[in-house]
């Protein structure tokens, strides 16, 4: 998740949906290498979130309860791991399809997909933080006062304040794996 904030940060405000699709590929032809860039790295980045979910549903499972709450955790870090690679992928589209003048409709169709094409990675992050949340609440694993604050994000994610809880999700899950590191470290260390 630190790597799409990156993302986020570098690219900046692009063209609106509603811009002409002259503004649009003048934009993408005139910052065609960093959104270039900008896309491989969200692309590069998901694996990593595949991971983290699944430690997470690890973690989870070991802490009791049937298991419903660490897979539904799963399936949202699934999800938005498959939203940040739609995302990635219609962004790399966009930035490449500008730069010809034949492509100029398709440049502005990849721009309207590409200002709304969020909502898979927010739902799945959504779903992971507040799973993870609502499990940590009733087993444990990781500290209560994080599971709630993982369920106010959750509900929060889809109220007028989805975009902030958006953001606050990526602290939650930078939080939490560095928890369940230092967990591992311990036990580790205790092992040995």
């Amino acid at each position: 998740m630190a790597i799409v904030f990156a993302v986020f940060a570098i690219g900046g405000s692009t063209p609106e949906e509603h811009d002409s699709a002259a503004k649009v590929q003048s934009f993408y032809v005139q910052h065609h290498d960093k959104h270039a860039a900008v896309a491989i790295l969200m692309a590069l980045a998901t694996p990593f979130l595949l991971f983290f979910a699944s430690s997470l549903r690890y973690d989870l499972r070991r802490a009791g309860g049937t298991g419903q709450l660490s897979n539904a955790a799963f399936a949202g870090g699934v999800l938005a791991a498959s939203g940040f690679a739609i995302v990635a992928t219609i962004h790399l589209a966009l930035a490449n399809a500008a730069g010809s003048a034949v492509t100029l409709g398709t440049t502005q169709t990849l721009n309207v997909l590409d200002n709304n094409d969020f909502l898979p990675a927010a739902a799945g992050v959504s779903a992971l933080v507040f799973a993870a949340g609502a499990s940590a609440v009733r087993h444990g694993s990781l500290p209560k006062w994080l599971g709630w604050v993982g369920i106010v994000i959750g509900i929060a994610a889809f109220t007028p304040a989805g975009f902030v809880a958006f953001l606050a999700a990526g602290v939650w899950i930078l939080l939490t794996s560095v928890l369940l590191t230092r967990v591992r470290h311990r036990g580790e260390r205790a092992a040995a």
